[in-house]
């Protein structure tokens, strides 16, 4: 029987940006797919590979919540030179019509 990905792996196309949650449901579809391995064949069969599953997933969501973190930070950021650019423009359209009121005295 040649070896085919399960449906989940088939479905799954991985995007750039990975959530915590998307961590949490990938991880939830592995358990699913030792849970089937278990049956299967017994515990055995996994003893050695769930630790270094379950390893890979805690880092994954580790980076998840590190990148979540950084993409508020940059969202913050953006706002804040939004934010300064328009006092910019108003401080300049305030000296522009200074400007103009001191000329006409």
């Amino acid at each position: 029987m040649p070896f085919r990905l399960p449906e989940v792996m088939e479905e799954y196309d991985p995007e750039p940006e990975v959530s915590v949650v998307d961590v949490y449901d990938i991880a939830s579809e592995i358990g699913k797919e030792f849970e089937k391995i278990i049956d299967s064949y017994g515990s055995d069969s996994v003893t050695y590979l769930m630790p270094k599953v379950i390893n890979a997933l805690e880092h994954l969501e580790l980076l998840a919540t590190k990148n979540e973190r950084e993409n508020t930070t940059v969202e913050e950021l953006r706002a804040r030179i939004t934010q300064l650019e328009n006092e910019k423009i108003e401080k300049a359209e305030d000296r522009h019509r200074f400007e103009k009121v001191i000329v006409l005295y």
